[in-house]
């Protein structure tokens, strides 16, 4: 390669990584009273529940995640409890002589409605009617309902496939569940989760008065609905509702006059509308496929619903929302700190170990590993699947393992085949093509490792496994070709001896007898 060109492709190398280096890295406020924020790649990246960080603007907080507590009808805390009994005193207190009877009465009343659960220091009150049998101990029928309730909160929450999500039972009868703030659907996923009942669907002016499907005798909805999924093409996310002919002929027959009046279709969880449709054209098809703004995560948690309350065991009690709190993460709001410090330290040690063994070859290898790296960095933004979390830093780093060891290994094979005597060209030539085959086959097999754990092995692992091919298979590329290609540019501007000084190599000569 000639200086010329040598000279003008390292030029763009640099152009490229510094716009990569500040595209990745850097982030700051613009514009007037600093209104606007430029967000680095590495500020945006999502982050799992055990990692915590913050944007440049201070404000938005990233890592950790939201706990919320489901308690069904009947059963309230013991916060509540106290905070209605306390109301209802103080109307009493404050009630005028003609009615301060009845406001004695509604708070005895309200005394021997609950009793507190499992004891009298317990954290919540069950409603006597609603929940317990006449001695006040907990029925059956509220035992085998909660508990059909609690497997289609399981179903629903373990068919997200989301690491860092929890779901447990809390004092026996309310359910405790977390869900991670990276996905950005915390609120659509803790509501519509907890909602309980059977799938319909239905047409009209508004939810609550809508014509709801009325299956005819020995039928169910399943005679009209075969199931609910998550379908993505191109770059859209749909909910996609499967019909039988029953259910496709109903939707044709609701939505005859749609290009007259237009119609709206409603699919209901319980008394929950989860999707509403304004459809202006007849429906005549046995797959009806739902877009909007639906993203990932929020069109499987209704595909996810909606298909558990079709197929799922069903319950009659209804569930609130409550005690919403924010959880920070688990290893600490520092964690992201003291992990990029110690990638610092380690890329730091690598790149003195190669300046110091090879001089001016560290440069080909620096080229190569920031390039490396901040394509990385942008692979685990950009997929959906991937965010910043222990296994995936742990993937980047034997992933930079490995492209380093790759390097060193060709730079070994170079330094033998030059000590023997050859030429600068002909040793590199040499090195690598006795280097090639090994190094590819080394790539080749760690790539098939990550292929199997994602395939096979459950969500962290599964992480860990995708980022690790795709960081070997990047490897491969760049410890075979990039820096090749590095090495020969840097080379350009050396000559004669000198070659074997900027690489640190030294050829053996022999003395005559």
């Amino acid at each position: 390669m000639s200086k010329v060109k040598s000279a003008v492709a390292l030029v763009l190398i640099t152009i490229l990584l510094f716009g990569l280096c500040f595209m990745c890295t850097v982030s700051f406020s613009y514009g007037t009273d600093k209104m606007y924020t430029f967000n680095s790649v590495v500020s945006m990246l999502a982050k799992d529940a055990k990692l915590g960080g913050q944007l440049a603007d201070g404000e938005n907080y990233l890592g950790g995640g939201y706990t919320a507590v489901y308690y069904p009808e009947g059963v309230i805390s013991a916060q509540q409890y106290e905070d209605d009994l306390n109301a209802l005193r103080a109307a009493a207190e404050n009630a005028v002589a003609a009615d301060k009877e009845d406001a004695e009465k509604a708070v005895t009343d309200y005394e021997g409605k609950y009793v507190r659960y499992p004891d009298a220091n317990g954290p919540i009150f069950l409603e006597k009617e609603e929940v317990c049998n006449e001695d006040g101990t907990v029925s059956d029928a509220f035992k085998e309902d909660f508990a059909g309730a609690v497997s289609v909160f399981r179903t629903r929450y373990e068919g997200l496939h989301l690491k860092d999500v929890q779901m447990r039972i809390s004092d026996d009868y309310t359910v405790s569940v977390s869900v991670p703030a990276y996905t950005g659907a915390q609120g659509v996923i803790l509501t519509q989760f907890s909602y309980t009942g059977e799938f319909n669907m239905g047409y009209g002016s508004d939810a609550a008065s809508a014509t709801k499907l009325s299956p005819g005798k020995d039928e169910t909805v399943r005679d009209y609905v075969k199931g609910v999924r998550q379908v993505f093409n191109g770059s859209t996310y749909y909910v996609v509702i499967d019909l039988t002919d029953a259910g496709r002929d109903t939707l044709s027959e609701w939505t005859a006059s749609a290009s007259e009046t237009a119609v709206t279709l409603y699919f209901y969880v319980g008394d929950n509308a989860l999707i509403s449709l304004s459809v202006s054209d007849t429906i005549d098809q046995n797959q009806l496929g739902i877009s909007g703004s639906y993203t990932n995560e929020t069109s499987s948690v209704v595909a996810l619903a909606l298909d558990t309350a079709l197929n799922g065991a069903q319950t009659p009690l209804t569930f609130r929302v409550e005690d919403v709190v924010r959880t920070h993460a688990g290893f600490t709001d520092l964690a992201l700190i003291l992990i990029y410090i110690s990638l610092g330290v380690l890329i730091a040690g690598m790149l003195a170990f190669f300046f110091v063994r090879y001089h001016g070859l560290g440069l080909a290898h620096l080229y190569t590993f920031l390039l490396w790296l901040f394509f990385m960095i942008l692979i685990v933004w950009g997929v959906p699947q991937l965010h910043l979390g222990i296994e995936t830093v742990l993937a980047l780093v034997l992933g930079g393992t490995l492209l380093s060891v790759a390097d060193v290994w060709t730079y070994e094979a170079v330094r033998k085949e030059f000590a023997s005597g050859k030429t600068m060209a002909s040793a590199v030539r040499e090195g690598y093509k006795k280097s090639f085959w090994k190094l590819f086959d080394l790539h080749i097999a760690l790539a098939i490792l990550g292929v199997l754990l994602y395939a096979i092995a459950i969500t962290e692992l599964q992480i860990f496994g995708l980022t690790l091919c795709i960081g070997v298979l990047l490897s491969g590329l760049c410890s075979l070709f990039v820096s090749r290609f590095h090495w020969a540019a840097f080379m350009s501007f050396v000559s004669g001896e000198a070659k074997g000084r900027f690489c640190n190599f030294k050829q053996e000569v022999e003395d005559d007898e």
